[in-house]
């Protein structure tokens, strides 16, 4: 093993190198662009400002003509490391997936490991069981002397064939039981049974006196400490609060919160990078997308219209077609209803809570699988068709549903370009003039959809659109102070 981890090792250092090389020159680049379009835009104040001459002006029309090319050079430049950038984070991800599905081999090995020793000592000790089951054989009678004469002792039939008989049952059972060994362990664990074969249960027979009861030595245990299975962790309490009019409000799932690594890093300068460590305080969050059943409850106590379902049908399905005021409307009737403090998550807190304790681009891991989710290209009957009852597929390990496809999610925070500057701490990054993002051109989303290719459902991936959007594949999901 240690050639596959060195190759591994070389491989994330020569990455590493490369992509610290690339950003550096694509900083660059920037750094030289921004130089020429400054160096021009003075260029055009002093002609329109400070001509003199003719000959000023047609030297200085030839300089802007140059620099105007060397600015088209270098944006092509930029342009080439760019893509050089997505092809190296696309070689990425492709062994990212190599390696994640190694990982799943590697663990239906130990799985099968795990069973099989476990079978061999299960008939290690049943054999030993056996070996140990006593058996007594009765005395000779006397031989009573009829003759001075010697004559040769006859030995009994049952002394002929008793031990014969003995050792033959005790060896067709230890070669049974080697039979049933061999036949459950796959053929792949050979060290296992080469293992079982060069130290079978010992048994001694003692030498002893005719008539003696012979007893089989205890066998020999392994007492090699073996790891324990590890424990599957539990998922978080579940919680409803309840209306004034006695509804139950959306199921809740308290997590304790924690650090974990947000975002990405992306040589072209995607949006979810740089990535950067952020401690999230303990919260609870929506088990499900809000369905139309929940918010049908809010618009008719508020004497709002009732969102369009497409034609899929409401219930448990997840209410889309409601803008990012929408959303906040409905946390804030939640709020006065119960006299809790419900809110949209952060998209520090989504993306925690999505991840679920995971570092791969989805929560089962790197690479797509068939029914975990729908999207696009997820293999699922709603797949680019509609959205699917909430529910419809498997939670990830914090007990949450549809983070990964169904409906795209709104989330608390403006939208920026980048995490330069996010807040580490979990809150909601908000416009500058007010507390509740007022001057927001544009609102996150997250968690990709039905329509969407499953690219954008990654855990870092990120959308965002005008706050007054609506469209059928953008619902929301609620969170709770504790």
């Amino acid at each position: 093993m240690a050639k596959p981890i060195d190759a591994n090792r070389d491989h994330d250092i020569e990455t590493a190198t490369l992509r610290k090389t690339l950003e550096q020159m694509r900083r660059e680049a920037e750094q030289e662009v921004m130089r020429l379009n400054l160096r021009i835009a003075e260029r055009v104040h002093e002609t329109d400002s400070s001509v003199a001459t003719a000959t000023e002006h047609l030297a200085m029309q030839q300089e802007m003509t140059v620099l105007q090319q060397t600015l088209e050079a270098k944006e092509q430049a930029l342009d080439h490391i760019t893509e050089e950038c997505r092809r190296l984070e696309d070689e990425l991800e492709d062994h990212n997936l190599a390696l994640d599905g190694l990982k799943q081999e590697m663990e239906r090995k130990e799985i099968s490991l795990k069973d099989a020793v476990g079978e061999v000592e299960r008939l290690k000790r049943e054999l030993a069981e056996r070996l140990k089951t006593p058996t007594a054989i009765a005395p000779p009678p006397p031989i009573a002397p009829t003759s001075s004469r010697t004559t040769p002792t006859r030995i009994p039939l049952w002394r002929r064939t008793g031990y014969p008989i003995l050792f033959a049952v005790l060896a067709l059972s230890a070669g049974l039981s080697l039979y049933l060994i061999r036949d459950r362990i796959d053929l792949r664990l050979a060290e296992v049974r080469q293992w079982f074969r060069a130290s079978p249960p010992a048994v001694v027979v003692p030498s002893t006196p005719v008539g003696a009861r012979i007893e089989a030595a205890p066998a020999v245990v392994d007492e090699t400490p073996t790891r324990p299975p590890p424990t599957p962790s539990k998922p978080p309490p579940i919680r409803h609060d309840r209306l004034r009019g006695g509804a139950l409000a959306p199921a809740l799932a308290v997590l304790d919160g924690g650090v974990f690594r947000m975002g990405a890093n992306s040589l072209s300068g995607e949006d979810f990078s740089p990535a950067h460590e952020v401690r999230i305080h303990p919260f609870q969050i929506g088990v499900n997308e809000v369905t139309y059943q929940d918010y049908d409850r809010f618009a008719r106590a508020t004497g709002r219209s009732l969102p369009e379902d497409f034609g899929w049908g409401r219930g448990n399905r997840p209410v889309v077609g409601v803008s990012w005021r929408d959303a906040q409307d409905y946390v804030d009737w939640l709020s006065r209803e119960t006299g809790r403090r419900y809110r949209l998550p952060t998209e520090a807190e989504w993306e925690f809570a999505a991840r679920a304790g995971g570092t791969r681009s989805f929560w089962w891991g790197s690479g797509l699988e068939p029914g975990r989710a729908v999207c696009f290209d997820c293999g699922s009957q709603w797949d680019n068709r509609s959205t699917a009852p909430v529910g419809s597929f498997p939670p990830n390990p914090f007990g949450l549903h549809d983070t990964a496809g169904n409906a795209m999610e709104w989330v608390a925070d403006c939208y920026y370009p980048s995490y330069q500057g996010a807040p580490s701490d979990g809150r909601a990054r908000l416009g500058a003039s007010h507390a509740r993002g007022a001057d927001c051109t544009a609102r996150v989303a997250r968690g990709g959809a039905f329509n969407k290719p499953s690219s954008s459902m990654r855990t870092h991936v990120r959308g965002h659109f005008a706050p007054e959007t609506r469209l059928d594949m953008l619902g929301f999901r609620i969170a709770r102070d504790v």
